[in-house]
């Protein structure tokens, strides 16, 4: 009962294959850039960590020889006598020297006040009372 309707056409309007297969090949090119980065990334980075061994290696080795050298010194300063020499100079001209210390002077061990040093008049000199003032 279809009385002068038509069936719709459907048409595909998406891309074409050409561009499909355009990005396609920049898809698979992009892929293999990355591939590359990753690769050349890797073996710099096997470079670095392979130089980095080989310096503590280096640094071990290094510091086992001086900690034996350390130990062979001071196994030798123990078992060595100290050598000691001694001579006698004479004095250069502007060599600073330290005399015996001198004994003091002193005078007699009593306090003497003369009696012409404090004034006579009253109110001078110490007024000492024993109690309190009215």
């Amino acid at each position: 009962m279809c009385w002068g309707v038509k069936t719709p056409d459907i048409v595909y309007s998406g891309p074409s294959q050409e561009d499909i297969d355009a990005n396609q090949a920049s898809l698979d090119a992009f892929q293999q850039q990355i591939s590359d980065q990753q690769t050349q990334f890797q073996t710099q980075l096997q470079a670095q960590i392979d130089q980095a061994n080989q310096d503590t290696a280096d640094l071990k080795e290094r510091l086992a020889n001086e900690a034996t050298a350390a130990a062979a010194a001071a196994a030798a300063q123990q078992t060595e006598a100290y050598a000691t020499t001694v001579q006698q100079s004479d004095l250069p001209e502007s060599a600073q020297t330290t005399a015996a210390k001198t004994k003091k002077k002193t005078g007699s061990k009593t306090l003497k006040i003369a009696r012409a040093a404090a004034p006579a008049s009253a109110g001078a000199g110490l007024n000492i009372s024993g109690g309190g003032y009215s």
